[in-house]
């Protein structure tokens, strides 16, 4: 007759304390952690989402999308690569105000109505850029005020100038054969978008606390009757 047996392994107190970090309280608030910042991310778009629905939003942004179009064409040149363009001023304020949603919405149809004006074929790799631009700034600025917005403000700029333009726009560029592949372009493309960096970044974070502010006191500011 076969009799059942019972083993009882007994951990190592090493051992039962190396097991014991999978369960580790710290590990648990870090997975939560990360759970409450995707959360936090998705809301921020449906949030943003949410602002194209409101009349003083789809009415600031399509100023703020003429402003856009009139200063890229303002815009003028140093040289034969350095670019003067403060385009990218209107774009940053409506990612402040009303995220990435119509910032990405607002770039778009700022390139599409810039190269119908102009009378050029859009690329569409560079139109990805721009709504990518529109995206970093309402990521990165919306429901930002004070200090952190200033710090974010430059942030983004910076962002902007080394891995948008610099990298992503120079290998769309190289790619259409608008710009030779060689060292003494990119070094030269390099040296333009960082003194566009250095120029731009505290303008930015001087320039938008102020617009936010002035915004702010003009929306809490009763109708006139």
């Amino acid at each position: 007759m076969c009799e059942n047996t019972f083993a009882v392994h007994l951990l190592h107190p090493a051992e039962m304390h190396n097991r014991s970090f999978l369960y580790s309280p710290d590990m648990h608030f870090t997975v939560s952690l990360k759970e409450e910042n995707m959360k936090s991310f998705f809301n921020l778009f449906y949030d943003s989402g949410n602002e194209l629905k409101k009349a003083g939003c789809l009415a600031t942004t399509g100023l703020l999308i003429a402003l856009f179009v009139v200063l890229d064409f303002a815009s003028f040149r140093v040289g034969s690569f350095l670019k003067i363009n403060f385009a990218f001023v209107p774009l940053s304020v409506i990612g402040m105000l009303f995220g990435p949603v119509p910032g990405m919405l607002a770039a778009l149809a700022g390139d599409l109505i810039g190269c119908i004006i102009s009378g050029q074929a859009p690329l569409p790799l560079l139109s990805l850029t721009a709504v990518l631009e529109g995206c970093l700034y309402g990521v990165m600025l919306y429901k930002k005020d004070g200090v952190k917005l200033a710090a974010m403000s430059a942030a983004a700029r910076c962002i902007d100038s080394l891995v948008i333009n610099l990298v992503l726009n120079t290998l769309i560029l190289m790619s259409v054969g608008f710009m030779s592949k060689t060292w003494e372009q990119f070094v030269l493309r390099t040296g333009k978008n960082v003194v566009e960096m250095l120029v731009y970044a505290p303008l930015l974070a001087a320039f938008l606390p102020a617009v936010a502010a002035v915004y702010k006191r003009v929306r809490r500011t009763p109708a006139a009757k």
